[in-house]
C-alpha cells in the first residue's frame, strides 16, 4: 500500500522510534548504505527526465522488499521548509537536503527508522535508525533489503574499488555508521579530549552534531567510521562497538565518581541548567540542548525528579524548529520559535525539582 505525500511531518507524527528511548548515555546509531545504478550518471549529473526514470525503478525495486510494501512515498521538492526540517531532524540527517529538485524523492517504512534517498546524492541511500544498540541485527536488516533491491537492479561495482558512489572517499562497503553518545560528565570535566587522545584510532572519526569536534551540541558526541575502502563491513562495525564501548565506560565511570563525590561543580552547571528552561523566555536551539544535557545528567544521578529519562530523551528531538512547529500544529514566524520554544521548555519543566 502506497501512501502518496500529504506533509512529511503529518506522516511521521505517528511513527517515532524516539518515543520509546530510554538510553542513557549511546542514544542510537544510523546505518547508511550508498549504492548506485549501472549504465546511470550519478544523480548531479543526471538530467531530471533520467532522474523520474531512475525514480520510477528504484521505487519498483523497492516494493519487492517487506519493509518497504507499506511506505510512504515523498517527493522532495513538494517539501515546505519545516518539513524538511522535521525529516533532517527525525531521521539524523545532516546533509543533502538544501536543494531539492523533480526526480527526487524519499521512501519510508511505517516504523520510522527507515528511510530511502532518491537521486539525491546517490541514486539509492538506505539509512536505519537503531536505539537498540544491536549493530548486527541493524546492519542484516539493511542488507536484507539491498539483496532484494539487487535482484532487480544492477548496482554500479568494481573488483577493484568495490560499490561506486559519487563520492570515491564512499566507495568500497559504502557504509557509515554513526553513534550518537551523551557525554555531558567527562566534557564538563574537561576529560573527553584526554581520552579521545589516548584512545585514538583514525579509523574513527569523532566529532559533534555539526561536524566540529571543538563544539558539543548538547553534550553529544558523534563517533562514526573514518573508511569504506578497504575494509569490510564486519571490521567497520567491531571497530566502531569497540570505540563507543570505550566511550561508554569511560563515561559510565566519571558519573560514578561525581555522584560518589558529589561533585559540586557539575551540581552546580545542572541546577543553573535547570533555571535556564524553567525561567527562560527567548531560548534557541542550541542553548536549549546544552541546557537539557545536563538536567538529563541531574535526572540520571538522581538529582531532579518528576521526569523519566525516556521523557527527556524525546525533548532532544522535540524542541528543535520543524518537531516544535509541528507539535504546536501552528505556523511560527522565525523571529518566534525562540520565545516558543522557551515557553514549551517553561510548561514541560514547571514540575521538576531538587531531591
Amino acid at each position: 500500500m502506497t501512501k502518496e505525500h500529504s506533509g512529511a511531518s503529518k506522516s511521521l507524527e505517528r511513527q517515532a522510534p524516539w518515543d520509546k528511548n530510554d538510553a542513557v548515555i549511546w542514544l542510537a546509531s544510523t546505518l547508511t548504505l550508498h549504492r548506485n545504478i549501472e549504465k546511470f550518471l550519478f544523480p548531479r549529473m543526471l538530467e531530471n527526465a533520467r532522474k523520474v526514470q531512475l525514480l520510477a525503478l528504484i521505487a519498483k525495486a523497492l516494493l519487492q522488499t517487506k519493509e518497504f510494501q507499506s511506505h510512504t512515498l515523498i517527493k522532495a521538492h513538494e517539501l515546505t521548509a519545516i518539513e524538511r526540517d522535521f525529516f533532517l531532524e527525525h531521521y539524523l540527517i545532516f546533509d543533502g537536503l538544501q536543494e531539492t529538485h523533480a526526480g527526487q524523492a524519499f521512501m519510508l517504512d511505517d516504523t520510522g527508522q527507515l528511510i530511502s534517498l532518491i537521486n539525491i546524492k546517490d541514486h539509492l541511500v538506505l539509512s536505519l535508525t537503531d536505539t537498540s544498540g544491536d549493530l548486527e541485527e541493524a546492519w542484516a536488516a539493511l542488507m536484507r533489503i539491498e539483496n532484494t533491491v539487487g535482484q532487480n537492479v544492477r548496482f554500479a561495482f568494481s573488483q577493484k574499488f568495490g560499490f561506486l558512489t559519487s563520492d570515491p572517499m564512499l566507495s568500497g562497503t559504502a557504509l557509515i555508521i554513526s553513534a550518537f553518545m551523551h557525554v555531558p560528565v567527562l566534557v564538563h570535566l574537561g576529560l573527553l579530549q584526554e581520552h579521545l587522545e589516548k584512545e585514538k584510532n583514525d579509523a574513527i572519526i569523532a566529532t559533534g552534531l555539526q561536524g566540529n569536534p571543538e563544539e558539543l551540541i548538547g553534550d553529544i558526541l558523534l563517533l562514526k567510521n573514518a573508511y569504506t575502502l578497504g575494509v569490510s563491513e564486519e571490521a567497520i562495525i567491531s571497530t566502531l562497538r569497540n570505540a563507543i564501548l570505550k566511550v561508554l565506560l569511560a563515561e559510565k565511570s566519571a558519573r560514578s565518581m561525581v555522584k560518589k563525590e558529589k561533585n559540586a561543580v557539575i551540581q552546580d552547571k545542572i541546577s543553573r541548567a535547570l533555571g535556564i528552561l524553567k525561567y527562560s523566555y527567548q531560548l534557541e536551539t542550541g542553548e536549549a540542548l546544552s541546557a537539557l544535557s545536563l538536567v538529563k545528567l541531574g535526572i540520571e544521578l538522581g538529582m531532579i525528579k518528576e521526569m523519566t529519562i525516556r521523557e527527556v530523551n524525546q525533548l532532544f528531538f522535540t524542541c528543535r524548529r520543524g518537531h516544535l512547529t509541528t507539535l504546536l500544529k501552528e505556523k511560527i514566524p522565525a523571529e518566534l520559535i525562540a520565545s516558543e520554544r522557551a515557553r514549551f521548555f517553561r510548561e514541560k519543566t514547571g514540575p521538576l525539582g531538587f531531591v
